[in-house]
């Protein structure tokens, strides 16, 4: 009885184990890692005042000011170090609040170490007398996740969204439109399909643009 319990219950709890292990497919998104670094001097905690010790002659130590001071050890370090996480979640937020011209941001979102946003291009054929009635929208989700040192971005559920429902072309990475290749043909769907790709490298380098700019500050620090 117990037997079968307990083979009812890894039967139960089975579908949620696969779904949890379930990898993202990474053939359907643009990701990467940028390294990120930033000028020491303004980042790098300075370096605690050590107090000489002298000894008395008599096995203590005495927190004396010594004689002759050892010489300061020469700076080595290079004048960049790895930026901090939290600098660089201050820059993608930076980059969402930013005003861009070719697209809109909307519902950004932060949470600890990633910033999470959606994007939108206005989709309108540049033809006279378009086979398909599909202008709209290209649609999609970016990720900026932060590490010390750098950031991964990802923009994935790139989609088309037409301005008549029934003929939205949903994932752009279907073979056959979601509105059917009846309401989208072939020559339409590898239009909206280029041009997608086309906005989602245009707000990378948007992106990675402004991340590597360092956010000015408006309060009076002191």
């Amino acid at each position: 009885m117990i037997k079968q319990i307990s083979f009812f219950l890894a039967l139960s709890i089975l579908p949620y184990l696969s779904f949890s292990q379930e990898k993202e497919d990474l053939t359907k998104m643009f990701r990467d890692v940028v390294n990120v670094q930033v000028d020491r001097a303004k980042y790098a905690p300075s370096a605690p005042a050590v107090t000489p010790v002298v000894h008395d002659g008599k096995g203590k130590k005495n927190h004396k000011k010594a004689e002759s001071p050892a010489e300061p050890v020469a700076d080595t370090l290079g004048p960049l170090i790895p930026a901090p996480s939290g600098e660089i979640v201050k820059r993608a937020q930076n980059w969402y609040n930013l005003k861009a011209t070719k697209f809109t941001k909307a519902n950004g979102s932060t949470s600890g170490n990633m910033m999470t946003c959606n994007v939108s291009f206005a989709f309108k054929q540049k033809m006279l007398n378009p086979e398909n009635a599909v202008d709209g929208k290209i649609m999609m989700d970016v990720i900026v996740e932060a590490k010390e040192g750098k950031y991964r971005y990802t923009i994935k559920n790139i989609k088309h969204v037409a301005l008549k429902p029934e003929m939205s072309g949903g994932d752009v990475y279907l073979t056959v439109p979601e509105a059917g290749s009846m309401n989208i043909n072939d020559n339409t769907w590898k239009h909206i399909r280029s041009e997608a790709f086309t906005d989602a490298k245009l707000v990378i380098e948007d992106m990675k643009t402004k991340m590597t700019e360092e956010v000015k500050s408006d309060k009076d620090e002191w």
